[in-house]
């Protein structure tokens, strides 16, 4: 019985890192088609969401029934828990993919592209950064840098507190290309949104190794 506890265990693990992978690719896919406008790409992202999904979902379900037909002891008990919650922060990063991508196929129809704010590429490298840090840390890395996450989190939302500024003085500038300018507004807040999920992963991590709750 023990070994087959420790053997969901692993699987559960390893079926998280997996997803974790197919994270990291979808972010690194999403930036190249928001880079280039690259429809076929773009399009590609938007569609892979489901499979994403489907993992997350797959996780889940291993993840419930370990927690109700193996008994776990304390210490997994913290660790199934903070999957779970891992598991929903995860699920919101590859949906924020897909909702970046779908700009960017509203972006590549405009007659006359604005060019892409700069503040973007280095405020979604960070968020980038982070998410790698933090699936690094699940699987095992010296987590005590996870309570990092924090001040990138911060630099974050001080890129996203300078770009809306800046988009919105070019809104006023160029009314006629209004509805680009919102689309960058959007696809600014999904990144942030991002940054704040990774951030959450190291808080819940913070809980599976210390059993303190930061949130």
């Amino acid at each position: 019985m023990l070994e087959k506890y420790e053997e969901s265990m692993q699987d559960l693990k390893q079926e998280l890192i997996t997803l974790g992978i197919a994270i990291e690719q979808a972010i690194n896919k999403t930036w190249k088609a928001l880079e280039t406008l690259d429809p076929v790409l773009a399009d590609e992202i938007y569609r892979g969401d489901d499979a994403i999904d489907e993992l997350v979902r797959d996780c889940m379900r291993k993840d419930l029934n370990i927690s109700m037909m193996q008994s776990p002891v304390a210490s997994d008990w913290r660790e199934l828990m903070a999957t779970l919650k891992i598991l929903s922060d995860l699920e919101r990063i590859g949906d924020h993919c897909a909702d970046i991508s779908h700009y960017v196929l509203h972006l590549k129809k405009a007659d006359h592209p604005v060019p892409m704010p700069a503040g973007i590429k280095e405020m979604y490298a960070v968020m980038s950064s982070m998410v790698a840090d933090v699936l690094d840390f699940y699987k095992g890395k010296e987590s005590s840098q996870a309570e990092l996450m924090k001040d990138k989190d911060d630099i974050v939302d001080q890129a996203f507190n300078q770009l809306m500024e800046e988009i919105s003085a070019d809104m006023t500038k160029d009314a006629a290309d209004s509805r680009q300018y919102v689309a960058y507004v959007l696809i600014v807040k999904y990144i942030e949104r991002m940054a704040d999920h990774a951030n959450n992963i190291a808080e819940w991590i913070i809980y599976r190794e210390k059993n303190e709750i930061h949130i």
